[in-house]
């Protein structure tokens, strides 16, 4: 009864652990690459500081963008949990879904003023972008932070 009863709880903590995004593919890498160039570019045009990638942030970007593109709609994560599990003191979140270039959705997000205001902030110091194509539509989240 109670090896039973442990193998019930065992599989109850199984499943109710998230699962891995799955790998991203060639192209999903490379646009999401595509993303960080050009807010860095942008940030570089602006007297800001260059984003490096944490595989932190990157981990919650990927994720992100699969939740979206599974279940076909837009929404933000829990930030206060990439700030506990990533040690980011400053955190924000871009997302956005269109049949778009990479170039078109950082063009949508500097056409936006929160967006805008998230590629911009000078606190920030680490990004990471998740891109997954879902639906015939790119979706997309980029994840910034400051550690500290």
């Amino acid at each position: 009864m109670t090896i039973r009863l442990l193998a019930v709880a065992l599989a109850a903590v199984i499943a109710l652990t998230a699962a891995p995004a799955p790998a991203a593919t060639p192209a999903e890498v490379k646009y999401s690459n595509k993303i960080i160039k050009l807010v860095n570019n942008i940030r570089d045009n602006n007297d800001r500081v260059e984003l490096k990638k944490n595989k932190c942030l990157q981990r919650f970007a990927n994720r992100q963008a699969a939740k979206m593109a599974n279940q076909r709609r837009l929404f933000h994560q829990d930030l206060g949990k990439i700030q506990r599990a990533c040690g980011v003191g400053y955190v924000g979140e871009n997302v956005a879904v269109g049949s778009i270039s990479a170039n078109q959705m950082v063009r949508l997000w500097m056409n936006s003023p929160g967006h805008r205001s998230n590629i911009l902030l000078r606190q920030y110091r680490i990004t990471g972008v998740g891109a997954k194509k879902g639906g015939g539509q790119w979706w997309a989240a980029q994840v910034f932070g400051r550690k500290g």
